[in-house]
């Protein structure tokens, strides 16, 4: 696969443009793609992921979907929580889902190549929709909250895990130069590519802000649950609940 070049200025406002760049991307960075997240939440990603498993309500048998599921560790965590249900994590890029499926022990778990915005499941099959850092690299953000919720039961569970955009634009110029600075540079130190994770800064700046992002859920139908801030707001666990309506 080609190797992953600086993205033009409108690479993240197009969404086909943004699902290639997104494969390139997380194909280039799948080899040390958990080193790279243990090290840039300096060792703190796997207890967030924890929390927002723990977040989830009691069900018997649920059908769970993880997407953007990267090397699998919400996935691994959901069929542990839910032994007798049954977990799928989908997610673009093959060299993530080989890395996933290499380390899958869990009979209640399966992986598979599928986009976030075109999900084929049927309408209301599913009780939980999760997703660490996959929002944000939503090809259409808009069209993938839509599918999340048609996918959804009534009454269903999305929690997902990511960066969070501050409401205010005073915040947002330090947040954006330390996240370009500090995950570019593992990108650099294990990839000899700056691009790759330095890409997490042009991502949320293209993202809604706080408020904008829990009003889209809103107007599409979902009630926010809970709401939990993590690394002094920088990233946040939300999670909702379809409505009937």
């Amino acid at each position: 696969m080609a190797r992953l070049k600086p993205m033009g200025r409108d690479t993240l406002r197009v969404p086909e443009s943004k699902k290639l760049y997104n494969e390139l991307h997380f194909s280039e960075a799948a080899p040390r793609y958990d080193t790279a997240t243990r090290a840039m939440s300096l060792f703190r990603d796997a207890a967030w992921k924890t929390h927002l498993v723990g977040s989830l309500p009691e069900i018997s048998k649920p059908l769970c979907v993880d997407i953007a599921c990267g090397t699998g560790d919400v996935s691994f965590l959901l069929a542990q929580r839910y032994p007798e249900g049954r977990t799928v994590g989908l997610d673009i890029a093959e060299p993530m889902l080989g890395i996933a499926r290499e380390r899958n022990r869990h009979p209640n778990l399966r992986f598979i190549r599928q986009d976030m915005c075109a999900m084929e499941f049927q309408e209301g099959s599913v009780d939980i929709v999760t997703g660490s850092y996959a929002l944000r690299n939503a090809p259409d953000l808009t069209r993938a909250i839509g599918e999340i919720r048609r996918i959804l039961k009534p009454g269903g569970t999305a929690a997902f895990l990511d960066f969070s955009k501050p409401r205010s634009g005073f915040f947002r110029i330090p947040q954006y130069l330390l996240l370009r600075t500090w995950c570019g540079s593992w990108g650099l130190i294990l990839h000899g590519n700056h691009e790759i994770h330095g890409y997490i800064a042009a991502s949320l700046a293209a993202f809604p802000d706080r408020g904008n992002l829990l009003d889209l859920f809103a107007s599409s139908g979902f009630a926010l649950v809970l709401a939990k801030r993590f690394f002094l707001g920088i990233t946040e666990l939300l999670v909702f609940r379809r409505l009937t309506r």
